[in-house]
C-alpha cells in the first residue's frame, strides 16, 4: 500500500510542556501536550504501560527499529505504538517501500498526540496465532445461550453457593415463604424471619444495595440461583415477539438487567456472532469535532483501518479462542467519538431530522473509507481466511449499505461515501474484504477520557461544563469550546450562559440570600465571608453553608442547633436558619450555576433543544438515532433502556418490551446504580425485632470541657524571624510571626527548586498549621505530631546552628520551633549550652554584641537605641534564671531574689528591699 504523509496532520507544532506527575510512590516529569488535563494525561500514561514491545525478526528501516530513539510526548507511549504497527506492517508486507512505512508511523503518532484518535487497551502479553507462521488450526465456533434455555428460566440449586449468594437467598426465601399481602412479606418490620436474613447478610459484608435487590426480586416472584444467574454471558439471543409480548423468559432477563447484569438480547444470531467479535476486537475512537473537514475524517478512518488489522495480526488476546477469531475474521471495532459535541458546536439538535441526518452522513462516509481501505488490504495480503464461507453474506452487506447511502440527501459526504462504497464493493467481488466487520460501538470510559471525555459513538453530549486544570494542577470549571461554538452559531448572549452555568459564584445579588438576608438572621461577615470563600468551590449551596465552613460554634450558639443535630450528615444550616427550599434553589441556580442550557431562559425553544445533554434526552431521540445509523455499523448497536433505581423489578420488563417492539438490533437495561450513602433505613429500622436486646454494659463516661474557640488574631506588624537552612541539599526558609507577648502565632515555610505541588503542599500545610495556632492549638502539640516524620528530603541539616541532621522537612522545622519557642533541648543536636537566649553561642562570652543583631530596626522604628548591647551571662547555664527581672544598674535580665532583697548575677548590684518602694 501507498503512505504519503498527509500534511494536515503536521501542520501546527504540537504545543507541550513538562509536568510532574505522580506514577505509583514516585513524581515524574512527563512531556505532555499544554492543554490536557491530569486526569486525561494518566489515561494515556496508563494505555502505554500495557503497550506490547516485541518486534519483527525483520530487516527494517532504521526509523522503525527497536533501538531507534523515541518521541517523549507522554512517556514515548504514541510513538512506541506508532512505530511497533509500522515495523509489523512492514515484515506483513503491507507497505510499498520504507517511505511508505515511515509516513504511516509519522501520520499515526500525530493522530495520537494531538488527541484526534484513541486505541483501545492492549495486553502486553497473552494469547496469539503468530503473525509471520502459518497456523492452520481453527477455533471453536462462537456460541450463545438462547433466551428460552438460559440457567434463570430454569433455576437449580448451586451445590456450594457463595456466602454472598446464600445469604442473598436466604434473603429472597424469606420473602417467598412468608404468608400475608404482598407489602407485608418484604417489610422486616412485620417479617422477623427477613430482619434476621437482613442482617446476616450485612454481617457477610454484602451491599445494602444487593439485599434491597433481593428484597424486591422475591416480591416480584424471583426464585434463580444467585450463583447462576452471575455466570451467565453477556450476549443472549432472543426470539423478538417473545421478549415483546413479556413471556417468562423474558421477564427473567429483565430481572437480570433490572439488577445490573451485564446482559445483551440480540435478536439475530448472525448479530450476535458479530457483537461478540466486536468485543474482542481491536478498537479505536476517533475524535469527530477536532476534523476540521470531512476529507480528514476519510482519511483518519484509513489510517486507523491499517494500524487495527495490523493490531489484529500482532496483538494478544485474553484467551485462545478469542485469538483463533481474530485470526479467522480480523474483525475492527472503529467508532466516532463526540458526534453529540459536533452537533452542538453546529447548533443542530440531537433528536430532531438535521442533527440526525449530519450524525448518518458521518457513518455513512466513516464505514465507507473503512471498508474501501479494508479492500485495498485485501488486494495487497490477502482476505480474511474466513472470507470465502461468507462471500455472499458480506457483498450483500456491501450492496445494502451503498443502497442505503444513495437515498440520503446529497451532499459532498455523502456523494463521497456512495463513491466509496461502490469501489469497495467492486473490489471485494475481486479480492474480498481484509476485515469482517469494521464499525462497531465501542464502550469504554479509558478511551473517551484520553480525547478529552467525549461522548462515544450516536449519543447526546454530556453538557456545557467542561473541566480545566490552573497552572498548579487545581481543576475549575469552564464552559465547553463547543458550547461557546454552538451559541456563536445561534447568536446568542455567551457571557450570560457562562453565568447560568457556572454561576455568580458569590451571593452579592443573589435573591433571598444574599448578605441582607443572612445578616437579618444573626449571620454576620465573618460568616457569610467565608461563604463567599467556600462558593469558588462548592457543589451545592448547602456544603457552602455547612457547620464546618461558617463554624459550628456560630450554628449552635446563634442558630440554635443541637449537638446531636451538628452530628447528623444530613444537617442543613440553611433550613435552620429559615430559609424555604425555594429561597435555597433560587440562590443555588445564582450562585452556582445549572450545569445545563437546556432550560436558558435566554434561549428560544428550538435553541434549548441544542444544548440537551444525555440526561436530558428522551429514549425516543436515542432510539431514533440508533435506528437511523444502524444501516452503516458492521455489528448492532445495543440500545440503551434506562431504568430508575428506585423502579421495581416488574417495571423493567414493559420497557424492554418497548424497545424490542421498536426495532432495535440489540439492547441491554441499564439500571441507575444506587444514591451515595444508600441504606435500608427506615424500613429495616427495627433490629430490635430481629435478635434480642445486649445486657446493658459498663458505661465509661467522659467530660469534655469547651474552651473558647475564637480565633486570636496576630497583630498588623509583628515580629518574629527567618531561618535558612538546607536539608539534605534542599534549601528551606522558615519564617515566624509572633503576638506581642512573644507567642507563635503563624509560620511560612518556602523552598526552592521543588516542584510546583510539593511547595504548594508545604505552603498550605503552614497555613494549617498557622490557623491551629490561632485558635489555640498548642505548639508542643504539632512539635510532638510532626518531628521524626520521615520523607525526602532528608539527611544532613547545614545553616542551623541548633539541628544538625533532619528526617524530613517537617522534622526540621517543627524541631527548630521546639527548641526557639518551648526550649526543647532534647530535639537539639547539640549542647544546649552553646545556643543560649543571647545568641552568643561558645568562645564569645566576654564579647558584648550589638542589640541590632536581635532586633530588627525597622520593626523597633528607631525604638531601640543604638548603644544598647547584650552582655553575656557568666555561669548561666541554658539562658536567665527563672523568674529573673531586669537589672536598673547594668541593664541585664539578672536580678533575681535573695532573702529580703533583689541582686544582680551579672553585675552584683543589690536592688531595694522586698516591699520598698522605689524613687
Amino acid at each position: 500500500m501507498r503512505f504519503q504523509t498527509r500534511a494536515g496532520f503536521h501542520a501546527e507544532p504540537l504545543a507541550t510542556l513538562t509536568r510532574q506527575i505522580e506514577r505509583g510512590a514516585d513524581l515524574v516529569d512527563v512531556l505532555v501536550p499544554r492543554d490536557w488535563t491530569g486526569a486525561r494525561i494518566e489515561a494515556w500514561l496508563s494505555w502505554a504501560d500495557n503497550l506490547p514491545r516485541d518486534y519483527p525478526s525483520a530487516d527494517l528501516p532504521p526509523g522503525l527499529a527497536p533501538e531507534a530513539p523515541c518521541d517523549p510526548l507522554l512517556d514515548a507511549g504514541p510513538d512506541r505504538y506508532a512505530r511497533r504497527s509500522a515495523a509489523w506492517g512492514w515484515a506483513l508486507g503491507l507497505f510499498d517501500t520504507a517511505a511508505d512505512a515511515e509516513a504511516f508511523r509519522g501520520d499515526l503518532f500525530a493522530l495520537l498526540a494531538r488527541g484526534l484518535v484513541s486505541p483501545g487497551p492492549s495486553l502486553a502479553f497473552g494469547a496469539r496465532v503468530h503473525p509471520l507462521a502459518d497456523d492452520p488450526a481453527r477455533g471453536p465456533p462462537l456460541a450463545f445461550l438462547d433466551i428460552a434455555s438460559a440457567q434463570f428460566a430454569s433455576p437449580t440449586i448451586s451445590p456450594a453457593p457463595s456466602m454472598a449468594a446464600a445469604r442473598l437467598a436466604a434473603v429472597a426465601d424469606a420473602v417467598l415463604r412468608r404468608e400475608g399481602d404482598e407489602a407485608a412479606r418484604a417489610d422486616p418490620t412485620g417479617n422477623p424471619p427477613l430482619a434476621r436474613a437482613v442482617l446476616a447478610a450485612r454481617a457477610a459484608g454484602v451491599p445494602e444495595a444487593d439485599i434491597a435487590d433481593a428484597i424486591a426480586l422475591a416480591r416480584a416472584g424471583f426464585e434463580g440461583d444467585w450463583d447462576a444467574v452471575s455466570s451467565l454471558g453477556p450476549i443472549v439471543t432472543a426470539d423478538r415477539e417473545a421478549v415483546a409480548g413479556e413471556d417468562e423468559a423474558a421477564v427473567r432477563a429483565a430481572h437480570m438487567g433490572w439488577r445490573g447484569r451485564d446482559l445483551t438480547l440480540v435478536f439475530d444470531p448472525a448479530d450476535a456472532a458479530a457483537l461478540a467479535r466486536a468485543r474482542i476486537a481491536p478498537r479505536a475512537a476517533v475524535n469527530v469535532p477536532a476534523l476540521a473537514e470531512d476529507d480528514d475524517l476519510e482519511a483518519v478512518i484509513r489510517l486507523v483501518t491499517v494500524a487495527l488489522d495490523i493490531e489484529s495480526s500482532t496483538g494478544f488476546s485474553a484467551a485462545a479462542q478469542d485469538a483463533y477469531a481474530r485470526r479467522d475474521h480480523r474483525p475492527l471495532a472503529i467508532c466516532l467519538a463526540g458526534i453529540g459535541e459536533h452537533l452542538v458546536a453546529r447548533g443542530l439538535a440531537f433528536g430532531e431530522a438535521p442533527g440526525r441526518r449530519r450524525t448518518v452522513e458521518l457513518h455513512a462516509l466513516a464505514a465507507a473509507s473503512a471498508l474501501s481501505a479494508s479492500a485495498d488490504l485485501a488486494a495487497t495480503a490477502g482476505p480474511y481466511p474466513g472470507f470465502d464461507a461468507e462471500r455472499e453474506a458480506q457483498l450483500a452487506g456491501l450492496a445494502r449499505r451503498l443502497e442505503a447511502a444513495t437515498t440520503l440527501e446529497d451532499s459532498p459526504t455523502t456523494i463521497r461515501a456512495r463513491a466509496l462504497l461502490a469501489r469497495a464493493l467492486d473490489a471485494a467481488q475481486a479480492t474480498g474484504l481484509r476485515n469482517a466487520q469494521v464499525i462497531g460501538a465501542v464502550e469504554d470510559r479509558e478511551m473517551a477520557l484520553r480525547l478529552g471525555g467525549l461522548s462515544l459513538g450516536p449519543s447526546p453530549w454530556r453538557g456545557p461544563l467542561a473541566l480545566a486544570e490552573s497552572a498548579d494542577g487545581r481543576p475549575f470549571g469552564l464552559l465547553s469550546p463547543f458550547a461557546v461554538q454552538g451559541l456563536a452559531h445561534l447568536g446568542a448572549d455567551i457571557a450570560a450562559a457562562r453565568r447560568h452555568v457556572l454561576g455568580h459564584r458569590t451571593l452579592e445579588g443573589a435573591p433571598a440570600i444574599d448578605r441582607e438576608g443572612l445578616a437579618a438572621k444573626g449571620f454576620t461577615d465573618h460568616e457569610i465571608g467565608a461563604v463567599e470563600s467556600a462558593l469558588g468551590e462548592a457543589a451545592t449551596l448547602k456544603a457552602a453553608f455547612a457547620p464546618s465552613v461558617v463554624g459550628a460554634g456560630f450554628v449552635r450558639d446563634v442558630l440554635g442547633a443541637s449537638e446531636d443535630a451538628l452530628a447528623d450528615a444530613a444537617f442543613d444550616t440553611l433550613t435552620l436558619a429559615g430559609f424555604t427550599p425555594g429561597d435555597v434553589a433560587a440562590a443555588e441556580v445564582f450562585a452556582l450555576g445549572t450545569d445545563s442550557l437546556a432550560d436558558a431562559p435566554f434561549l428560544s425553544p428550538a435553541g434549548r433543544a441544542v444544548f440537551l445533554g444525555d440526561a436530558e434526552t428522551s429514549a425516543a431521540m436515542n432510539l431514533a438515532m440508533l435506528d437511523a445509523v444502524q444501516p452503516f455499523a458492521c455489528a448492532p448497536l445495543p440500545a440503551d433502556v434506562a431504568v430508575a433505581f428506585t423502579a421495581r423489578p416488574e417495571e423493567a420488563s414493559p420497557l424492554q418490551a418497548t424497545a424490542a417492539r421498536a426495532g432495535v438490533s440489540a439492547l441491554r437495561l441499564r439500571r441507575a446504580p444506587a444514591p451515595a450513602g444508600f441504606s435500608l433505613e427506615p424500613s429495616l429500622a427495627t433490629d430490635a425485632q430481629a435478635r434480642p436486646s445486649p445486657p446493658p454494659r459498663e458505661r465509661v463516661v467522659e467530660r469534655i470541657v469547651e474552651v473558647n474557640r475564637s480565633r486570636r488574631k496576630l497583630p498588623d506588624r509583628r515580629k518574629g524571624y527567618i531561618q535558612k537552612a538546607a536539608v539534605g541539599g534542599h534549601k528551606v526558609y522558615l519564617h515566624t510571626g509572633e503576638y506581642d507577648d512573644g507567642e507563635l502565632g503563624e509560620i511560612f515555610i518556602d523552598m526552592h527548586k521543588e516542584g510546583a505541588a510539593f511547595r504548594s503542599l508545604m505552603n498550605n500545610f503552614a497555613i494549617a498549621i498557622s490557623i491551629g495556632l490561632q485558635y489555640g492549638v498548642p505548639l508542643d502539640e504539632f512539635v510532638d505530631a510532626f518531628v521524626f516524620t520521615r520523607f525526602e528530603p532528608a539527611g544532613p541539616v547545614t545553616g542551623n546552628g541548633a539541628i544538625a541532621s533532619a528526617t524530613s522537612i517537617l522534622d526540621y522545622a517543627f524541631r527548630e520551633l521546639g527548641v526557639s519557642y518551648l526550649g526543647r533541648a532534647d530535639l537539639a543536636n547539640v549542647d544546649p549550652a552553646e545556643f543560649d537566649a543571647d545568641g552568643l553561642g561558645a568562645g564569645a562570652a566576654d564579647q558584648p554584641q550589638p542589640a541590632s543583631r536581635f532586633i530588627s530596626k525597622g520593626f523597633s522604628r528607631g525604638a531601640a537605641p543604638d548603644n544598647l548591647v547584650f552582655l553575656p551571662v557568666p555561669g548561666r547555664q541554658g539562658g536567665a534564671p527563672r523568674g529573673a527581672d531586669v537589672c536598673p544598674a547594668c541593664g541585664d535580665l539578672a536580678l533575681v531574689r535573695k532573702g529580703q532583697s533583689r541582686v544582680c548575677q551579672t553585675c552584683g548590684a543589690r536592688a531595694a528591699r522586698l516591699g520598698d518602694t522605689e524613687g
